[in-house]
């Protein structure tokens, strides 16, 4: 197995555990607290296991091309003129992206002292390096689909 098939492997397995385990904190918190016997932290630890899921599953997404894509006016355009559009949209979603990296990472810093309210010794750093790792991520996906653009036009 190549090292990027790995890698992918590795982040689709990642996205779908924290999924499910999201899911099973939220049914096991529902069914505690029916029970009389609330746990304060589940929901918590299924917000972490969400936002983990969105931003990687997001990746993948953005590697699979299943994003959200209105390209009705592309198709008449010429296709040399077309490329260049699609050149200048990844190029503001690779820009948008490494930006929001940027930021993020300093969210995940400040908030190092800031816990949950369940969880007093989880740090929400936790969470918001979701955002940093996910931007990061399809901010690398989106480089290489400059660089596939690049390589066409030649």
């Amino acid at each position: 197995m190549r090292t990027s098939s790995w890698a992918r492997h590795l982040e689709e397995s990642l996205a779908k555990v924290a999924l499910l385990a999201s899911s099973l904190l939220v049914f096991v918190g529902g069914v505690a607290r029916f029970l009389g016997r609330p746990l304060d932290w589940s929901i918590d630890l299924a917000t972490f296991c969400f936002a983990w899921a969105v931003f990687l599953g997001a990746d993948l997404a953005l590697k699979e091309g299943r994003h959200v894509a209105v390209d009705t006016l592309l198709v008449f355009l010429p296709p040399k003129v077309r490329l260049g559009v699609w050149f200048l949209i990844w190029g503001l979603i690779t820009l948008f992206l490494l930006i929001l990296a940027w930021y993020s990472f300093q969210m995940a810093y400040l908030s190092r002292m800031r816990t949950f309210q369940g969880i007093p010794e989880f740090s929400y750093t936790w969470v918001a390096l979701s955002v940093s790792v996910g931007s990061l991520l399809m901010g690398l996906t989106a480089l290489g689909k400059l660089w596939e653009l690049l390589r066409r036009r030649e």
